[in-house]
């Protein structure tokens, strides 16, 4: 790698004297002008983790692009779901030009709502795609009108203790998948896109250098995150590129929330100054029961030139005065490697806390080289748990090792779903298979973790949360709601209407495990159907109520 690191260099130099005479933008989602290098599309494109999602009812929801086999950037935006009993499903959404870039998220119901952005050379929009009685409607939130650039790039996305939705929008000056491709990275915009206040409200976070394109070097690489807290503050992290333009260049990856009413950023991961790092990339944000932001993400240390010498998985925590610290999970691969040796591993990792507030983590391992053809596969799934201080990992998913950069079977995303009503662990990922350089395909993988042990851990005399259906029910004015707490928690209980909008709190607190009720009086409000959600923790159960006036 480092022969392309020194060709990038040498490319920049001269395309910055001769960019106002060849910048070329694209005028679609697949740009007319190719460019210098490969680019490969997998079946999403958001570069995030949140084309895969958990459901409060158990059912696992992916949002994919399946490309026509005729022509590439033709094909139709997919729905597919996995139900508790492992019933799988798949819907057709919307058809059209270059939709990978979605993510999915889901309402207090249990409702699927999907986000594709969409990019020309006079606007680019984020469609909001949901159901209508079972059919599938969309509405357009957003229109950029080249503010921040011609291309969305990235799409991130979470939802907020109030059901509402925020989304990440990362923009760059083109589209990468141009002859722009060795300068796209330069003066990105990125974006806050919220419903909290009730309409979608469009909020620039920030202005900078994004990580470069480096599809000739890693296919896959995801630069930011974003994770919403019990308060509805919004916490990020993004990935920046310094001096970017030069052969000493850094990454370093930024951390910001809005806990304070504006915007406020400070470095999260970084090198020292004496070394060549890439710090904090495929970052994962996630906050914990406390609300407090951790990331797991790749550090690569790299040789003067720029090449990669060692990568390794680290888990990074917020401490007092702004600081952050670390621990390092793995710095050797199991399995998946190349010429440069077995000190690469980080990869494409996400970052999930679970009902006992444990930290789980998956992540692929590198196979670097420098022999012969030059190359860095992302390969393998691996599953790393922390359990009473001690970490625990295990490799769920294996791939053959890559002999070249256009002969590998590689991972391309994933995510890591779980949900606490169920003893399953699930990761979706996507499978690259690239024969050559013009014969790849890509499918989606899906594996699960039994969790049995670790969900029976740490139980109270009441051995369960549980959310008892409403009594009576239909009802009239008045009903009880009785629940079940098997620890001490704070407890949201709140009545949402049957288009997912929290309309009363009934209980917001901390509270003792044990059985408690609580009385809803719906006077005042119409009648219909209801839904009663009790929220602890990451742990969300709902009812259906029906109110007869």
């Amino acid at each position: 790698m480092t022969s392309k690191r020194l060709i990038r260099y040498f490319v920049m130099a001269i395309l910055m004297q001769l960019t106002a005479a060849i910048f070329v933008h694209s005028t679609e989602n697949h740009s007319s002008t190719s460019a210098p290098v490969k680019i490969f599309y997998g079946l999403n494109e958001s570069h995030s983790t949140s084309w895969a999602q958990a459901a409060d009812n158990g059912t696992i929801g992916i949002t994919y692009f399946r490309h026509d086999e005729t022509d590439k950037p033709e094909g139709s935006l997919i729905y597919k779901t996995i139900k508790p009993d492992m019933a799988e499903n798949e819907e057709i959404v919307s058809s059209g030009r270059r939709l990978e870039n979605s993510v999915l998220l889901f309402d207090s119901i249990s409702q699927p709502h999907i986000f594709a952005a969409s990019s020309n050379n006079s606007d680019q929009i984020i469609v909001h795609f949901f159901k209508d009685s079972g059919l599938w409607q969309n509405d357009t939130i957003v229109h950029f009108y080249n503010e921040g650039g011609k291309f969305i790039y990235e799409l991130s996305a979470e939802s907020g203790p109030d059901g509402s939705f925020h989304l990440l929008v990362l923009k760059t000056r083109s589209n990468p998948d141009s002859d722009d491709y060795y300068l796209a990275f330069l003066d990105a915009y990125l974006y806050n896109l919220s419903n909290s206040s009730g309409s979608w409200q469009k909020e620039l976070v920030h202005n900078y250098d994004t990580i470069w394109t480096l599809d000739e070097y890693s296919k896959a690489l995801c630069r930011q995150d974003i994770a919403v807290d019990k308060n509805g503050c919004v916490h990020i992290v993004f990935g920046e590129q310094i001096d970017g333009l030069t052969a000493s260049s850094i990454d370093r990856l930024q951390y910001a929330s809005n806990k304070s009413g504006s915007w406020e950023m400070e470095t999260a991961v970084q090198g020292p100054s004496s070394e060549r790092t890439s710090a904090g990339w495929y970052p994962s944000l996630c906050l914990d029961d406390l609300n407090q932001p951790y990331i797991s993400c790749a550090y690569i240390k790299r040789f003067n030139a720029g090449s990669a010498r060692s990568a390794e998985l680290r888990l990074y925590s917020r401490g007092t005065n702004s600081s952050w610290n670390y621990e390092v999970i793995a710095d050797k691969d199991d399995g998946y490697y190349g010429g440069d040796g077995r000190r690469y591993t980080g990869a494409l990792t996400h970052l999930v806390f679970d009902q006992n507030n444990d930290p789980h983590i998956i992540f692929s391992d590198i196979a670097s080289s420098h022999a012969g053809n030059n190359y860095f596969n992302l390969g393998n799934i691996r599953h790393a748990v922390k359990k009473q201080s001690s970490w625990q990992m295990e490799t769920i998913f294996r791939q053959p090792l890559p002999s070249a950069f256009y002969n590998a079977v590689e991972m391309y995303g994933m995510c890591l779903l779980i949900h606490e009503d169920t003893d399953r662990i699930h990761i979706i990922g996507q499978q690259l298979e690239i024969n050559s350089e013009n014969d790849y395909s890509c499918a989606l993988v899906h594996r699960t973790i039994s969790c049995s042990t670790n969900i029976s851990q740490n139980r109270s005399l009441f051995d369960n949360y549980i959310l008892r259906q409403n009594y009576p029910n239909p009802f009239n004015s008045k009903t009880a709601i009785s629940y079940q707490l098997a620890a001490i928690s704070h407890v949201d209980l709140s009545i949402y209407n049957n288009l997912g909008k929290k309309v009363q709190t009934l209980i917001s607190k901390n509270q003792p495990a044990g059985n408690y009720t609580a009385e809803w009086d719906a006077a005042g409000f119409a009648g219909g159907v209801y839904f009663c959600r009790l929220k602890t923790g990451k742990r969300i159960l709902t009812k259906k109520m029906v109110y007869v006036r």
